[in-house]
């Protein structure tokens, strides 16, 4: 029988307070993405959350105030989602699959102002 015990870590009130100051941006769902119809499946979803973040690491901007995963309750099971900024929001969807609809919309969208058109 294998066993492994890992150490966890505690938590001081200003680690608390750090977390809670990074999470207090956190204001979308990954998830919405999927009831918008701007994904199909959990997998693109998690492709788009993935090079998302591999934006924001190559630009070298704090994951843990744009990204965290958390767990929620949909149709009686509970399912992985993350809790996201709305930049962080914004970059899954321009990460996401351009063949859909709303995904281009939002992209031509997205260029249109900062175009100015």
């Amino acid at each position: 029988m294998l066993v492994t015990i890992e150490q966890s870590r505690t938590y001081s009130p200003l680690d608390n307070f750090l977390d809670s100051l990074a999470e207090k941006d956190l204001t979308c769902y990954a998830s919405d993405l999927l009831q918008q119809h701007g994904c199909e499946s959990m997998n693109e979803l998690s492709q788009a959350i993935k090079r998302a973040t591999e934006v924001c690491n190559s630009m070298h901007l704090p994951l843990q105030e744009n990204f965290k995963v958390v767990y929620r309750s949909r149709n009686g099971e509970v399912v992985q989602d993350w809790r996201l900024s709305p930049m962080a929001y914004m970059l899954m969807v321009l990460n996401a699959n351009a063949k859909n609809d709303l995904v281009a919309r939002t992209q031509v969208e997205m260029v249109k102002r900062f175009l100015n058109l």
